[in-house]
């Protein structure tokens, strides 16, 4: 369905312009009498005076007028923002179609191949509460950032940025760890070490394993969130994102236009508009942006 804030603006404009006409019917039904009367003498022409408020008081009631016009515009206009709030809502709801139906008993199950090849997926899972929800989401920003850590990794690997490289190392750990990456998660540990001793011959002689080890975890994880369905998108610069993170970004750009906060709303789809995540969501989110900028020009 089609909104047009102007419409709604129309109809309360009538309405002030009504409420603007009996005022001004009221005043000249009291004062036509009294100038009749003065004209055939029945009251002296000093009876005008009377009348002397009625040019101040038509005064006001024009800007008056003017004052509740602009009121109305604004209402109008906030009507209409929570309009497209409900469009947001509704693209939303469309996107959580595409979420991954995966039942919790299936990601236990499938996560038998992560620990038949190494990784201690119970003790992950044990510090996670058992909330595999929780673990996907770590797998998946784990995918996301391994690529960028290891490039980072590698341009830092000289000896007067190896503090910054046994931080980058301590993060690439606690990422492992998470995990359950057992290898991965002592063989950062060493790096993170050697780093902050300053010894840059051992960091660039064990670079090959850490190397390996990262890449092997990459591919295990890949592999399990795969066989998952769970689903990353990517933005044009390479940058990962998943579907509920990207959703959660959607709510956060429904809340602001309910909140009549256009400039974040805007802000927030347009970033979102850079993830392929479905051609009618995106094609919503244009005709939102494209509302927005029309009420906000008028």
């Amino acid at each position: 369905m089609e909104y047009n804030y102007t419409k709604i603006f129309d109809e309360i404009q009538k309405l002030i312009h009504k409420s603007i006409l009996i005022w001004f019917g009221f005043i000249a039904g009291c004062c036509v009498p009294l100038l009749l009367l003065c004209l055939f003498r029945v009251l002296p022409y000093s009876a005008l005076w009377a009348m002397a408020g009625i040019l101040p008081m038509s005064v006001a009631l024009i800007f008056i007028r003017h004052f509740y016009q602009k009121k109305a515009e604004l209402l109008a206009k906030k009507q209409q923002l929570s309009l497209m709030a409900f469009h947001a809502k509704q693209a939303l709801d469309l996107l959580q179609q595409d979420f991954p139906d995966t039942d919790i008993s299936d990601c236990l199950i499938r996560m038998r191949y992560l620990a038949k090849n190494g990784i201690d997926v119970d003790a992950a899972l044990k510090r996670l509460d058992g909330n595999t929800d929780a673990y996907n989401e770590c797998a998946a920003s784990f995918l996301a950032e391994s690529g960028h850590l290891e490039d980072t990794l590698y341009d830092l690997m000289q000896p007067d940025t190896l503090s910054q490289y046994g931080a980058e190392a301590h993060m690439l750990r606690t990422q492992a760890n998470r995990l359950g990456i057992v290898n991965l998660t002592d063989t950062a540990f060493f790096h993170e070490i050697e780093a902050y001793a300053g010894d840059y011959a051992i960091v660039k002689a064990n670079w090959k394993k850490l190397s390996l080890e990262l890449d092997e975890a990459y591919t295990l994880l890949s592999e399990y969130i795969k066989s998952i369905g769970y689903q990353c998108k990517t933005n044009n610069s390479g940058d990962h994102m998943t579907l509920k993170q990207w959703a959660d970004r959607l709510q956060e750009a429904f809340t602001a236009l309910e909140a009549y906060d256009t400039n974040k709303a805007r802000n927030i789809i347009q970033e979102l508009l850079q993830y392929q995540v479905d051609a009618n969501i995106s094609k919503s989110l244009r005709d939102i942006i494209s509302n927005i900028d029309d009420i906000m020009a008028n």
